[in-house]
């Protein structure tokens, strides 16, 4: 199967739209999606430190025109975002909780554990920074407790998550929704059409260009 790396942080509800179209687009070319959570915030030192406590414009227009933009493309996937008091939250535990899953667990279980995860928080409001939350999801999707919470704490999975944020860094990422397919890098939630593009080729399946339907 082929596969593409999709680089992601749990405060950025770009990257919840981003894997929620990612999963259809994979589904649909026989394509694996290779979950890499990383820590934004280390990120945006290299490229906008601003960014860090605010991730919306400081143009209040262009804020509140990024609001609008959530919304309506929650709206069109069919899921809720709401940026919760407080956002954006601390993600480094949130993207050790998907680490443990991503190595650990089976590829479908990896990315519904994601997702589980993204809605916790930007649907149901939850604080995804804390440990119980998070081995609450994963017992829902069938993992022991205690076992979770130990790898969830376990120094090798902060190191994952850290290699995986210098990684994107090296490959010339510089934010948080990011994939990649060989060297070729896709930034932003509006760029997964690309994506599907792309992938198309190596599928079954032909890619109808927008305007070509008949």
């Amino acid at each position: 199967m082929n596969a593409l790396r999709f680089y992601y942080d749990f405060s950025c509800p770009w990257s919840y739209l981003a894997l929620v179209r990612l999963q259809d687009v994979a589904d649909r070319n026989a394509t694996r999606i290779e979950l890499r959570p990383v820590i934004v915030d280390t990120v945006l030192t290299t490229e906008n430190p601003p960014l860090q406590l605010n991730r919306l414009a400081m143009n209040p227009a262009k804020a509140a025109w990024q609001r609008k933009d959530l919304e309506l493309w929650a709206q069109f996937w069919g899921i809720t975002i709401k940026l919760p008091a407080g956002w954006p939250v601390d993600s480094s535990l949130a993207a050790a909780a998907a680490t443990v899953i991503a190595t650990e667990a089976e590829h479908n279980k990896g990315v519904d554990f994601s997702l589980q995860i993204f809605a916790a928080y930007f649907s149901a409001g939850k604080d995804i920074s804390s440990a119980d939350i998070l081995a609450d999801l994963a017992a829902d999707i069938g993992l022991h407790r205690a076992e979770f919470l130990q790898q969830l704490t376990h120094t090798k999975t902060s190191t994952q998550v850290n290699n995986w944020t210098e990684e994107l860094i090296r490959q010339g990422g510089f934010g948080t929704p990011s994939v990649f397919i060989g060297d070729q890098l896709f930034f932003g939630n509006d760029r997964i059409s690309l994506v599907d593009w792309a992938i198309g080729p190596i599928s079954e399946d032909d890619f109808v260009m927008p305007g070509q339907h008949g």
